[in-house]
Formats: C-alpha cells, sequence, structure tokens
C-alpha cells in the first residue's frame, strides 16, 4: 500500500496511524487525507529527492489548498518542480487578499518554499 519511504507503524481502533516518514515519526489522524495526497505527490519523484521535510511542507500546504477553498489542482503533478510551483501557488492565493502588513509573511513563506524544495533537488 506504502511507498518504500513510508512503513506503518500501527493503527489505533479510531483509524489513526502511526507512519515512519523516511525515518521519522508522524501521527497521521484518521481526518488526515492530506499526508496521503503529499505521499501520492511523493512517490512520482526520484528517491533521493524524497524527504520527511518535504512530504511534511507538501501536507502543510494541500491542507491550506483545501480548508481555505483555494482548490488549486495538483494530483497531476509528477516533478519536484511542479510540487514547488504548486506550494507557490496556494502561497499567493493564501496571501492575495491581505494587507500590506502580511507581505512579510507571504516573503518568508516563498523563501521557506524555494529553500525546502532546494533540497535534494539534482
Amino acid at each position: 500500500m506504502y511507498p518504500t519511504f513510508i512503513t506503518l507503524v500501527s493503527t489505533n481502533a479510531a483509524g489513526s496511524r502511526l507512519l515512519k516518514i523516511c525515518d521519522h515519526e508522524f501521527k497521521a489522524f484518521d481526518y488526515d487525507w492530506y499526508i496521503d495526497d503529499a505521499i501520492m505527490l511523493a512517490k512520482r519523484r526520484m528517491p533521493h529527492q524524497i524527504s520527511h521535510q518535504h512530504i511534511l511542507h507538501l501536507r502543510t500546504w494541500i491542507r491550506e489548498n483545501y480548508q481555505h477553498g483555494h482548490e488549486i489542482p495538483y494530483k497531476h503533478i509528477r516533478s519536484m518542480q511542479g510540487c514547488r510551483r504548486l506550494v507557490e501557488s496556494i502561497i499567493h492565493a493564501e496571501y492575495a487578499n491581505t494587507g500590506e502588513e502580511y507581505i512579510q509573511s507571504r516573503d518568508s513563506a516563498l523563501k521557506t518554499n524555494s529553500h525546502i524544495f532546494s533540497l535534494n533537488s539534482s
């Protein structure tokens, strides 16, 4: 069921899962389908490009995309570059209707995104 960089450690009666993502534990609650979508996107990459940090970063922004109604499509993405652009699009959508006091937050989020996707990108 899971790709080789994911290990299912346990599942509880409520449906929450304890996963090992690239050897780091992550508790995925029963309602956390965002992590599954992030894993799905990550498994399309080269093995050396996959990391715990990348997957959790994707999960966070997939959640923001859904919860804030941006509805930016992403299931077709096949590359790390595509994932980077997806997150950039979500960040821009997140901050599109905010005031100037949030420009620094937006720029910081974009910088963090660039940094995360520059790791292991080659």
